[in-house]
């Protein structure tokens, strides 16, 4: 038995190289000098006959900076006019001049130098970026770079090989089968036999550390060595491997490597993930990002994204790998309402646009769409077909489009292929609309005409958009138990009524956020999200405080960074106002404000916290920094917040930090970096979709409780 299985593994693997032979294949010879961060490229094209066939002339694209000879092959070359379609490369052409036309040498030689953009829309986007670098403190080549050859051919496959410092290593995709030195001289050599559509190059002064997962080589590169931190990531890579392959089928790689990168980054390349070092040494991260960007090899790096007719990737991939870890550990509702508030805070009719149209993620309102909305279709389509269905369609659509390119219509007919349904009408409505639905409860009634209980109640979506066909879930509470029902939504106002024979004693609608829709402000704790995301807003400065010259700094940023999302930010000193506007955010700086005293945490809201979180906000109040978010008093419907600091470098560290913690309503900080040691949130005001039954006229006791609902996988 196992032999057959070995003959048929072999006989599919030589299927499958035949297929991708008829790729164009590009045999690259890189040699770096790191100093003058120069690069000397010899690219041996072959080109398929496909390829080749019907065309006089063959276009690629390449790097400004960079001069290019042919050296070999029937062909003349030719620098041509700048097109749109490529307007950050010189365009050339390789013109026909003999029969042999299956291969060309190209020898390229420059400089690769563009340094990390760090402005508003940087930090909007919340990450610097480069188009490519070669330097001291790392190297960095993508697609972006336009380092190599580039035709116009979705895909490709390679084998690069560099030479480089002798205490540099490299990374890239597929299978690296040379790493030796001679001479001060390291030549590492990666080969890629599965298509690709860009040739990552990083290369550092890494330590590298690997084991072995199954047949899979899992690795990790450290700038600074680390074992322990290391093997922790080992460990969990093999945990993550296993999980996935159980969910959707073989990992498509032969290794999957954690690579630190010297600016703060979160990319997933195929087979190796790229993070900052300050993000791998959070502990959350190996069980959020990291196990995401893991995922990213099923999704995005081997099924491939028909990015014109919108990015479902990550969407799916924030569904399977961030939201299921937290679904496993009984958090899946408070993910979704995460998500809901993200949507609800940072998206208004401005920059509102159906998901179909998201690319990629270059602020946070484009986030709440292409991950947030994307992620809440996912759940819904899940719902709507059941959990063995939904898994099953995934591992069908992983099988089918493995290395070839896929879209929403392709994960669509794959549902109905294994459900049997059609499903056009439900992928219509949530990917092709802008907006989202938003519900009230009202008229709440209960009867007893005969031996059951009749409950009663007015359920209506109130966006100014078209109703939403929506599957509404209703839990109904007694003094022990929780029945569920739903409630099929098709018109604006429905009157929904259920029979029990127990007094019903309270109602919830949507209790565990399964639907996508716009919360109401009683939904959501007052966050930092609510405050970032308003359209309007007002930073006030302490004009008295020490650090005013500080937190100038981080309210110019923090200015820019609105106004590059199209939002406004008004500064003022405190000395200026009499009282806090009402019309829209506001932010509150310093702890010598004028306006600071409503943040007094004993004072005012010493309920929501033990006596030791009250201490160590007591002790931060004197030498760290604290940051609050809570409903503005004079307006409810309005969020304000306030940040103080005790040191100027912790100031400039919070403007960074700050909106990576948007979920939370307080938090606390020690240390001039700094260092967040204090993080939670305030319950929500009171939910709307939420309603207790009066019992003779007094509010019920209810012991029961809704369980979380079962994760994906366990």
């Amino acid at each position: 038995m196992k032999k057959l299985q070995h003959i048929l593994t072999a006989a599919l693997l030589l299927l499958s190289s035949l297929a991708f032979s008829q790729n164009l294949h590009h045999s690259l010879k890189a040699v770096l000098n790191i100093d003058s961060s120069t690069i000397h490229l010899t690219d041996t094209v072959n080109f398929p006959d496909a390829f080749v066939a019907g065309h006089d002339s063959l276009i690629f694209y390449l790097n400004p900076h960079l001069s290019v000879k042919l050296t070999e092959g029937a062909f003349k070359l030719m620098k041509t006019a700048k097109q749109d379609k490529q307007p950050d490369a010189s365009r050339y052409a390789l013109l026909k001049t003999g029969q042999n036309t299956e291969k060309v040498v190209l020898k390229c030689t420059g400089i690769i130098n563009d340094a990390l953009s760090t402005g508003a829309a940087e930090y909007a986007r919340g990450f610097s970026e480069t188009k490519g670098i070669i330097g001291k403190k790392g190297v960095y080549l993508a697609a972006s770079t336009y380092w190599m050859p580039t035709f116009d051919t979705p895909f490709f496959t390679y084998n690069l090989t560099t030479q480089l410092p002798a205490n540099w290593l490299v990374v890239s995709q597929g299978v690296r089968t040379e790493n030796d030195t001679a001479n001060g001289i390291r030549t590492i050599r990666y080969v890629c036999k599965y298509p690709q559509d860009q040739v990552y190059l990083t290369a550092n002064r890494w330590t590298e550390y690997d084991t072995k997962t199954g047949d899979v080589v899992v690795q990790a590169f450290l700038r600074t060595p680390d074992k322990k931190l290391a093997m922790r990531y080992l460990n969990m890579t093999g945990v993550y491997l296993n999980m996935y392959v159980h969910l959707l089928g073989p990992y498509p790689y032969s290794k999957f490597a954690l690579v630190e990168n010297f600016w703060e980054t979160g990319y997933g390349m195929p087979s190796f993930t790229l993070l900052g070092s300050r993000i791998i040494r959070f502990p959350f991260i190996l069980y959020s990002s990291y196990p995401h960007e893991l995922l990213h090899n099923w999704w995005g790096n081997s099924v491939y994204v028909a990015m014109k007719q919108g990015n479902w990737c990550e969407g799916l991939t924030a569904y399977m790998a961030d939201h299921m870890l937290k679904e496993q550990r009984g958090q899946g509702a408070d993910y979704r309402r995460n998500t809901l508030q993200k949507f609800t805070d940072f998206v208004n009719p401005q920059n509102n646009f159906p998901v179909v149209d998201f690319r990629e993620r270059h602020n946070t309102a484009e986030e709440a769409i292409g991950y947030g909305k994307s992620l809440m279709f996912q759940h819904m389509l899940r719902q709507l077909v059941g959990d063995s269905l939904y898994i099953r369609a995934y591992r069908q659509f992983y099988k089918d489009y493995r290395f070839k390119i896929a879209s929403f219509a392709d994960i669509r007919t794959t549902f109905e292929k294994v459900t049997g349904r059609d499903l056009k009408p439900f992928f219509k409505e949530w990917l092709t609309r802008k907006g989202a639905p938003q519900l009230t409860l009202s008229e709440v009634k209960v009867r007893k005409p005969k031996n059951d209980y009749l409950l009663s109640f007015r359920l209506s979506q109130v966006q100014k958009e078209d109703v939403f066909p929506l599957v509404v879930p209703v839990a109904v509470y007694f003094e022990d138990t929780v029945v569920l029902r739903k409630v099929y939504m098709r018109n604006r106002d429905m009157y929904p009524m259920f029979a029990f024979h127990q007094q019903p004693l309270r109602l919830e609608v949507d209790p565990q956020f399964d639907i996508f829709r716009r919360l109401d402000k009683g939904e959501a704790p007052p966050s930092l999200t609510q405050l970032f995301g308003d359209v309007k807003g007002t930073l006030i400065l302490p004009a008295n405080s020490p650090y005013l010259s500080e937190y100038k700094k981080l309210a110019d940023t923090w200015k820019q960074t609105q106004e590059v999302q199209k939002k406004i930010l008004t500064v003022v000193l405190d000395k200026d106002l009499k009282q806090l506007p009402t019309d829209g955010a506001v932010w509150v700086m310093g702890f010598k404000n004028k306006f600071a005293d409503l943040f007094n945490m004993q004072k005012n809201y010493s309920r929501y916290f033990n006596a030791q979180q009250l201490k160590k906000i007591n002790d931060l109040r004197q030498s760290g920094a604290l940051v609050y978010a809570i409903p503005n008093p004079d307006n409810k419907g309005q969020t304000i917040g306030f940040v103080g600091a005790n040191s100027k470098e912790s100031i400039s560290g919070l403007a960074r930090l700050l909106p990576h913690y948007g979920k939370y309503s307080w938090l606390g900080f020690e240390g001039s970096r700094p260092n967040n040691v204090l993080k939670g949130t305030f319950p929500p005001l009171h939910s709307p979709l939420h309603y207790n039954i009066p019992v003779q006229g007094k509010r019920p006791v209810i012991k029961a409780k809704l369980k979380p609902e079962a994760p994906l996988i366990d």
